[in-house]
């Protein structure tokens, strides 16, 4: 039988990873590597006319566009992963219910479940996405 902080960190090693691999082939990176590269210049361009309104609303509607169509790009792979991560956060709120995951030493008071998952799943999402190259 495996400990509580096994259990989250096996959880949220494979949540990480099915939701990397989902978002590197339902989303095209290219795509959203190039709307990155725009948002970023259009957000130099801000800081560099901040004084200048005109400009400041010419390229806002552009930027705001873009970000626009990231978010929609980033919720296609979704609804692939919606559903077992209903059902994997139903399970872990049932099975870990009043359990110390996590104690810490340096903070008042412990970490459950989902405090562990929501730090854990960052730590492995930055691997993945690194190591696969999603965007």
């Amino acid at each position: 039988m495996m400990g509580p902080l096994t259990t989250v960190t096996l959880i949220a090693m494979m949540v990480s990873l099915m939701i990397t691999v989902v978002n590197k082939f339902a989303v095209d990176q290219n795509v959203i590597r190039e709307i990155k590269k725009q948002i970023k210049k259009y957000q130099k361009e801000m800081k560099a006319n901040r004084n200048n309104i005109d400009k400041m609303k010419e390229i806002q509607p552009k930027m705001m566009e873009l970000s626009m169509k990231q978010m929609k790009m980033s919720f296609k792979p979704m609804l692939y992963y919606f559903l077992p991560l209903i059902l994997v956060f139903s399970w872990l709120k049932k099975t870990m219910v009043g359990v110390v995951v996590l104690p810490l030493a340096f903070w008042p008071g412990h970490l459950g479940w989902l405090g562990s998952y929501i730090l854990l799943s960052i730590l492995f999402s930055t691997v993945f996405r690194k190591l696969l190259k999603v965007q």
